[in-house]
């Protein structure tokens, strides 16, 4: 049976591009939380500074409050002056009050005076705060902006792949357009496929002249599209598989396939002249391995065929290919 390659193409594509942006979408939004955090913990810094501001502001009420209370005695101390005439207890009074003013002042003097170192630190720390969550409410918008131009980068990359991935079948829908009826195209896999008794006799390797036209007819157009520039690059090689039918032994038809195969390679040198032909053609027996069924028998005819086929390069060249696009 035919094998078709293109799925596992698909899936080696796939995977490779999946680890890859995965990888990098992740980084992008571990910054973000990274950035997030630290705009939390500043902004609940924020909140104690200013509770501590709040109470040194109670602090320095109840001082004024106390320096209230000191002009209150004095003031009765003024009016004890004027309804006492007694010497004696005035100068008392007026010691007492004096003493307990210069402790109350002293008291206040201190408050106030650590009160406004304080409160000139809050507000330096404040201002400092401030100017770190703002540059941080940028960063977060920037970095927000970098993963939605990931996104889209990520979308466009997408989009790269899948029609690097339909380049086979790209192919084979140009190969069918130029071959018309010349040859059969597996639309799938882009194998051109010819019957080997249109080729060969039985049991013979030298291929028969009444081939030989339309065999070069198919080289020709086969070898000119995909040996262009735009479309080798993406191949890795170029394979002649020659099948047989399960008649007369596995070994016995491998020698066979093995020999028409090198003679149909030494035929599309001969008749094709391009150097890059040793770059990339290989030439490959296949016995009876792959015989086609048909209802669950094999199909001998169909069996008994000549394969021209290509593989691509691997999934890690058409993605740095991408990448590369992408740097530019």
């Amino acid at each position: 049976m035919k094998i078709d390659i293109s799925n596992d193409e698909k899936s080696s594509f796939w995977l490779s591009f999946a680890g890859l942006m995965t990888g990098l979408f992740f980084v992008f939004v571990l910054i973000v939380g990274v950035v997030v955090i630290r705009y939390s913990i500043l902004a609940s810094e924020l909140v104690y500074l200013q509770k501590d501001l709040n109470d040194n502001i109670a602090s320095l009420n109840a001082a004024n409050k106390e320096l209230n209370k000191k002009h209150d005695s004095i003031k009765s101390f003024i009016a004890k002056l004027k309804s006492s005439p007694d010497g004696v207890n005035i100068e008392k009074y007026y010691n007492n009050l004096n003493s307990e003013l210069s402790k109350s002042s002293a008291i206040i003097n201190n408050s106030l005076d650590v009160i406004s170192l304080k409160n000139d630190e809050l507000i330096t720390q404040i201002d400092s705060q401030d100017e770190e969550i703002s540059n941080l409410k940028i960063e977060i918008e920037q970095k927000d902006s970098e993963i939605e131009i990931l996104q889209k980068d990520i979308e466009t990359t997408r989009k790269n792949l899948e029609n690097y991935v339909k380049i086979r079948e790209n192919i084979a829908l140009a190969l069918k357009n130029k071959l018309g009826n010349m040859a059969q195209i597996d639309l799938k896999s882009a194998d051109v496929s010819m019957s080997a008794a249109k080729i060969f006799n039985i049991n013979s390797t030298a291929i028969r002249d009444d081939a030989k036209f339309d065999l070069r007819r198919i080289f020709k157009v086969y070898l000119d599209y995909i040996l262009s520039p735009d479309i080798i690059e993406n191949i890795s090689n170029i394979t002649i598989e020659c099948h047989t039918d399960s008649d007369g032994g596995y070994l016995h038809n491998l020698d066979l396939s093995q020999k028409r195969a090198l003679e149909i390679m030494k035929f599309a040198y001969a008749t094709y002249k391009d150097s890059n032909l040793s770059k990339y053609m290989i030439a490959v027996g296949k016995s009876n391995s792959q015989i086609v069924l048909k209802d669950g028998v094999e199909d001998p005819a169909a069996s008994f065929r000549v394969n021209i086929k290509f593989d691509l390069k691997d999934s890690k060249y058409f993605i740095d290919k991408v990448l590369s696009h992408r740097a530019n």
